[in-house]
């Protein structure tokens, strides 16, 4: 197991339990609708919204989309994502021989569970060394390359 990998994975869990794997804040209409006109105000001024509907934070929604990649990869990816499911999202998760029966595992084996979770944490590792390779290059001021194609569309805007 890679300590750093199981600390993000349980973040992400925690995050999905608690705000669910979206956020969404009412819409004015709705609230309109619901209320009969304008809703009742609280005290003047703003507030940061604290579990308010917002959604998972950053880190979580980056590890959300890394375990979308792997799941995506192939069958055992698909099978790693159903494990980073039950064992991190579910508040009371399964025992490991039945997450590993649920993920669709033959094997009877506490090291193959180990293996596994092992397995997933190296994959979700990978994906998010990818994504933030990706996050880079696209970044200005990273290498010639965006920076050129920066100036290009820029050019463009100006002449359009």
């Amino acid at each position: 197991m890679i300590e750093e990998m199981e600390t993000l994975l349980k973040h992400w869990g925690e995050q999905t339990r608690r705000c669910g794997s979206a956020g969404g804040l009412g819409s004015p209409m709705a609230t309109i609708m619901e209320w009969g006109g304008c809703a009742p105000r609280g005290t003047p001024g703003s507030r940061i919204l604290l579990d308010g509907g917002a959604g998972i934070d950053a880190v979580a929604q980056e590890v959300a989309a890394a375990l979308a990649e792997v799941s995506r990869q192939d069958e055992r990816g698909q099978m790693l994502g159903r494990l980073a499911v039950l064992r991190y999202t579910d508040d009371s998760a399964p025992t490991w021989l039945m997450q590993l029966h649920l993920v669709g595992s033959q094997s009877r084996a506490k090291q193959t569970y180990y293996d596994w979770v092992h397995s997933l944490h190296l994959r979700l590792l990978q994906a998010l060394a990818d994504r933030s390779g990706a996050r880079k290059w696209l970044t200005a001021g990273q290498g010639a390359l965006p920076q050129s194609l920066l100036k290009a569309a820029s050019k463009l805007r100006r002449v359009s």
